[in-house]
């Protein structure tokens, strides 16, 4: 019994001392009082604290992540913060946000709200079967324009999009930044969705108190094939392993013949993709593609890229949305 409670005690010592943790304070920018209850955590992640009577908050996470901390609290304008490297960021002021009228728009609108509605779930949510399990529980929140002279469906929301996820167990808050869905007239004269464009910054939070054995294996399926598994194999030199084949074009290669990963450290991983693009085959049934608008990006110990923006999927991976997002720390379970 002795043995057995100091091996435990190793344990936990151990598991608190490589925590990485950071603090900071959050303050009305114009009182300078403390902002008790503000939400701090990683963008895409379930990793997320709220701040004390003095406005104090610490935050930890078992490994180094380049993923940005997020901060909010209602009535204010939320703040989005870099803390790589950091063990404190300080004092963050935040402003008070200003209801503004609707902006005025000077084209009429010819779409009807229920158009729009239903092509942003597509496009927000996804086609997929996960996106059949999910709901938005606050659609009034959005709001929807349509451009006729510029073809685009844009979309605003003032408060966190909220969507219930009954397929991988997660509540997910999303603060939308950016929401774009362009359209594109071929050569025949048929219209067709040219590109989809959102972005934004998200809290995953557990449906249920105590997860389900059927959210446990949803989000094993939907981890296996996905950009996540991928970039954690990329980084591992693992992509054989599992299962991933890398193509030129048609030609299968080397899955290193195009990629160069250099370790930096224990917790991150530089690649250079030498070719800019790349078709990847999963398992022989998930195709898709990798893009890189510049050659070299980061990969964190979660498996995050930075810069975000400089790597882009298509195909299979491409078609994936919302409905189909993990948190970064998520880790499949035997």
């Amino acid at each position: 019994m002795k043995t057995r409670l100091f091996f435990l005690f190793a344990l936990l010592f151990l598991q608190a001392f490589t925590q990485n943790t950071v603090t900071g304070y959050i303050l009305d920018e114009v009182s300078k009082e403390p902002l008790q209850g503000a939400s701090v955590f990683y963008d895409g992640t379930t990793i997320g604290v709220v701040t004390n009577t003095d406005g104090y908050f610490s935050i930890s996470t078992e490994k180094n992540i380049t993923a940005s901390l997020v901060i909010t609290y209602f009535g204010f304008k939320n703040k989005v913060v870099s803390a790589v490297g950091k063990t404190s960021i300080g004092t963050i002021y935040l402003q008070e946000a200003v209801e503004q009228l609707n902006e005025v728009i000077l084209e009429p609108d010819t779409w009807s709200r229920e158009k729009k509605l239903r092509i942003f779930r597509n496009q927000f949510l996804g086609s997929t079967l996960p996106a059949l399990k999910c709901k938005i529980l606050n659609e009034d929140d959005v709001r929807l324009y349509y451009s006729k002279k510029e073809d685009v469906l844009y979309a605003f929301a003032s408060k966190p999009i909220l969507v219930q996820n009954k397929f991988l167990g997660y509540v997910l808050e999303y603060y939308l930044q950016d929401f774009e869905v362009r359209y594109k007239t071929n050569i025949n004269g048929f219209r067709l969705t040219g590109s989809v464009f959102y972005a934004g910054t998200a809290l995953f939070k557990e449906l249920n108190g105590k997860v389900k054995q059927k959210y446990i294996k949803n989000r094993k399926i939907t981890y296996f094939g996905s950009t996540l598994h991928f970039m954690r194999a990329l980084s591992a030199k693992k992509l054989t392993e599992e299962n991933f084949r890398i193509f030129k074009e048609s030609l299968e290669v080397n899955p290193y013949e195009y990629y160069n990963v250099e370790k930096i450290g224990d917790d991150n991983t530089k690649v250079e993709q030498t070719l800019e693009r790349l078709n990847v085959l999963y398992n022989r049934w998930s195709n898709s593609f990798v893009v890189v608008t510049q050659n070299t990006f980061n990969i964190d110990a979660y498996g995050n890229h930075s810069p975000v923006d400089v790597v882009l999927f298509g195909g299979d991976m491409g078609l994936l949305r919302i409905a189909n997002t993990l948190p970064l720390n998520y880790e499949p379970v035997n």
